[in-house]
This record gives C-alpha cells, structure tokens and sequence, in this order.
C-alpha cells in the first residue's frame, strides 16, 4: 500500500475514533438535585420583581427573610433579622425542578409554586402574591 494510502487511512481511522468518543460530551446534562441544592446552604431572599423586572420588594414583605430547608424534609422561616417566623413545616422540590411544595405546619397552608431557576448560588421562585400580581422572589445562600 503506498505511503500516501497509508497516511489517509490512518487519519480516517483517527478522525472516527475521535468522533466516536466526543458522544460522551454531547449526552444531556442532569440537573443537580433541587433537594440538595435547597438543603445545602440557608437562604436569604434578596429582592422580588414583577412581570417587567420592578423591585417590588417593599410591597411583598411576606416573601422576605431566611428560609432553611432541612434535609430531613423539614423547613424553617425567619424574619430577616433572624427571629423564627413561626412557619414551618415540610418542603420538597419536584423531580425536574420544576416546583417547590411547602406544607406549613404551623400556619394551616400548602403551597406549590414553580422553581424559575435553582442553582447553588441562586434560587428564585414564581408565586402569585396577596394582591393577585406574579412575582418573582429571588434568594442567595448564606452561612448559617
């Protein structure tokens, strides 16, 4: 087989091997745990905004204060300046993390609301507040 031949096959071969092998780096990518995410660190709520963007964080203050989600499934929530609220109760995020689902014990109510973005250093949430408006209240993790 002449030299040139050879040469083009081995770089064919090569080539082939090398795109066999970069499939691993295009399978899909799994979401961290919500569970571990929310459990791992408390959280402090850092502003609200409305439909256009709006810190509307001085009209939704019951949205407002630490929140340490138990990895015991558990929650606690405290005023910002770290007195108990008296609200807690059981939390989980939905596989996906597309919701987060309180059962408050304290305070007699279930709320689910959708989970717009959930990483370890940032976790903001949609909920309709008392005045019918859609909000969306954003938190960052604290040391406890």
């Amino acid at each position: 087989m002449p030299l040139k031949l050879k040469s083009l096959s081995l770089a064919v071969c090569s080539a082939i091997a090398l795109a066999a092998c970069s499939k691993d780096n295009d399978a899909p990518v799994q979401p961290l745990d919500g569970n571990d995410i929310l459990s791992s660190t408390r959280w402090v709520t850092t502003i609200v905004t409305d439909s256009v963007g709006k810190d509307v964080t001085a009209a939704n203050t019951g949205f407002v204060g630490l929140a340490d989600y138990l990895k015991d499934g558990n929650y606690v929530f405290y005023a910002v300046d770290g007195t108990p609220r008296g609200d807690e109760g059981y939390w989980f995020i939905t596989p996906g993390n597309t919701k987060r689902i309180l059962v408050s014990r304290t305070r007699n109510y279930t709320r689910v609301v959708d989970v717009v973005k959930l990483t370890p250093e940032v976790f903001t949430y949609r909920v309709v507040n008392g005045a019918g408006a859609t909000v969306d209240v954003e938190h960052k993790p604290i040391k406890k």
